[in-house]
């Protein structure tokens, strides 16, 4: 897969303190969308939501500092590995209902006969 266009949707305010929506649409013409964070970023949630810990359902792309540069080339790493697997998995990931979870997961115990 090949991407065809990076668009920030959201304005980057701080380089090392912040999170940015990100829309990655690649050569199908499909669109992913996925947020782009710092470190600092995830701390600072974990204190303005006085918690030690990032809330499960939060799907993020971790990056040192936002800068268009590492932005695109985190990118590319995702697209370029087996077929955009991890960008594709980041972006659905968000859509699974636990119906859909548990089935894709019966299927693997299945198919490689792992245990429960």
């Amino acid at each position: 897969m090949e991407i065809k266009e990076i668009q920030l949707v959201t304005d980057i305010e701080n380089i090392y303190d912040d999170g940015v929506d990100v829309i990655v649409t690649l050569d199908d013409d499909f669109s992913y969308v996925i947020e782009v964070v710092t470190p600092q970023h995830l701390l600072s949630l974990m204190k303005e939501r006085n918690q030690p810990f990032i809330e499960p359902g939060e799907n993020y792309i971790i990056v040192e500092k936002l800068t268009p540069e590492i932005i695109e080339e985190t990118i590319k790493a995702f697209v370029e590995e087996n077929d955009a697997y991890w960008l594709k998995l980041l972006h659905i990931s968000s859509y699974f209902d636990i119906e859909t979870l548990n089935n894709v997961h019966d299927q693997i115990i299945s198919k490689y006969h792992l245990e429960d």
